[in-house]
């Protein structure tokens, strides 16, 4: 479960235990102007053990890309018109053939909004918004997975002690042969004598 939350600065904890859950939290903004800053959260039943760092990385960048659909999906206005991009509607919308109407969206209480396009360059100017709106949300969300830097949840989720050092391999010395024949090197030349 993803919860938004909105308070000092001081209170974000990437990892902290709350009560029956383990809280992640991620993507600490400052609100300009003001003495707050957001954050998103996400919450693991602690009855399933604390997550692995794996697990919490996983569930952030899961959490993203759902805020991220659900912005394109909802979150486009054009001419103060609120559209549905569904993925179903960018398809119809970006097959349909003028003159056409299109239903783009609903108001709050549910009526529908329809469109007509009656020329090929209001639909093509239709669709480009559409694809900019796209490209512009996927864009953000792309940006904000790559401004987490996962070294302290990896920290936090796994902490290094000499005990849990990362195995290494120790070398290995290639076997020599022994006895007489051990300076004899069989190669391709000395094979076919």
């Amino acid at each position: 479960m993803n919860n938004k939350v909105c308070g000092p600065a001081a209170d974000f904890t990437l990892v902290k235990e709350e009560g029956t859950r383990t809280v992640i939290s991620y993507s600490l903004k400052d609100e300009e102007g003001k003495d707050l800053a957001i954050w998103h959260e996400l919450y693991f039943p602690k009855k399933q053990g604390k997550p692995s760092f794996e697990q919490a990385k996983a569930a952030i960048i899961a959490d993203i890309n759902e805020r991220v659909k659900a912005k394109i999906i909802g979150g486009f206005v054009w001419e103060e018109k609120p559209v549905w991009l569904s993925e179903e509607n960018q398809m119809n919308f970006s097959q349909a053939v003028t003159p056409v109407t299109l239903k783009i969206g609903e108001r709050e209480d549910g009526t529908p909004i329809y469109e007509t396009f009656e020329t090929k360059t209001a639909l093509k100017n239709f669709n480009e918004a559409c694809i900019q709106w796209k490209q512009q949300c996927l864009s953000e969300g792309w940006a904000e997975k790559d401004g987490i830097d996962w070294a302290p949840y990896a920290e936090a989720l796994h902490p290094v002690t000499e005990e849990a050092a990362p195995y290494q391999a120790e070398e290995v010395p290639a076997e020599q042969p022994e006895g007489e024949d051990a300076e004899d090197e069989v190669t391709e030349e000395t094979a076919a004598e």
